[in-house]
Parts: C-alpha cells; structure tokens; sequence
C-alpha cells in the first residue's frame, strides 16, 4: 500500500496475516545485496523490511511479542549508517521496557529513528491507509 518492496525472512513465509501468508503478500523473495556480508547476515533475519525504489532498506520492523527487544535494537544499530527507520512493534505494556533499553548508550545512535509501535497503532496505520487508498483511487490518483 505504500509502495514499498517488502521482505520477511523464510522462516515467517507461512505466518497468516489478514488471511494470507506472509509469503503471498511480500516482493522480495530474496534480501537484497546491499551492503557488506556480515550486515545482510545480521538483519536477514529482521521481522518485516520495507524497501524504496533503489533497492535500500527504508524501515525495518522487528515484532516482540515475548522475545528480548534489545536483541532487536542490535540489529537496527548494524544499519545505522543508513538513511533507515525501524520500528519495534509491541503489546504496550512493553513500552516501558523498550524506553529502558532506548536510554542504554549503545543505542543512543539511533534513538531518533527508533519508533513503538503497540498492535493497535499497526491495525490503525493499516486501516487508515487503506481507507486513504480507496479515496485515492475514488478521486483518480494523485
């Protein structure tokens, strides 16, 4: 819907979302080259990645349903270097933990880039760009 390219890693292909599986809604069935070995190797494994038209990561998404989220900050500090937004999305009773682990040093690179995302903002954002789409294309584009 944004015009994205996206990617998930294999092992999420079979993941269902709004009916499908992941593997049927996602563009890019392999991640791309765009950078150095080790990088691709340490975010390959990233929740969601959006893409732009040059084949660049644009936004990464990791999903912490249970896992540690500074696991997940560590991979987004790999692509610092690079014009790329990430997103943490949470239960908001995370959000606490997650403003914890962004005051950490370590980390503090990408604290303006770094968003929070609970499961109710990514249903929200979801439908609202829908709704923004349907009246998009009700009006010919723009």
């Amino acid at each position: 819907m944004k015009k994205f390219e996206t990617y998930v890693p294999n092992q999420d292909r079979n993941k269902a979302y709004l009916g499908k599986r992941l593997g049927e809604i996602t563009t890019v069935a392999e991640l791309y080259q765009f950078t150095y070995d080790y990088i691709i190797q340490r975010v390959r494994s990233a929740d969601v990645i959006w893409f732009n038209i040059r084949k660049m990561p644009y936004m990464l998404f990791e999903v912490e349903h249970s896992t540690d989220i500074k696991n997940s900050l560590s991979k987004f500090v790999e692509l610092q270097d690079f014009y790329t937004d990430f997103c943490i999305v949470a239960d908001e009773v995370r959000k606490r933990e997650f403003q914890a682990k962004m005051s950490l040093e370590a980390f503090k690179p990408i604290s303006k880039r770094v968003r929070f995302w609970n499961y109710e903002d990514v249903a929200e954002f979801h439908t609202k760009t829908s709704e923004f789409i349907c009246i998009e294309q009700k009006l010919g584009g723009l």
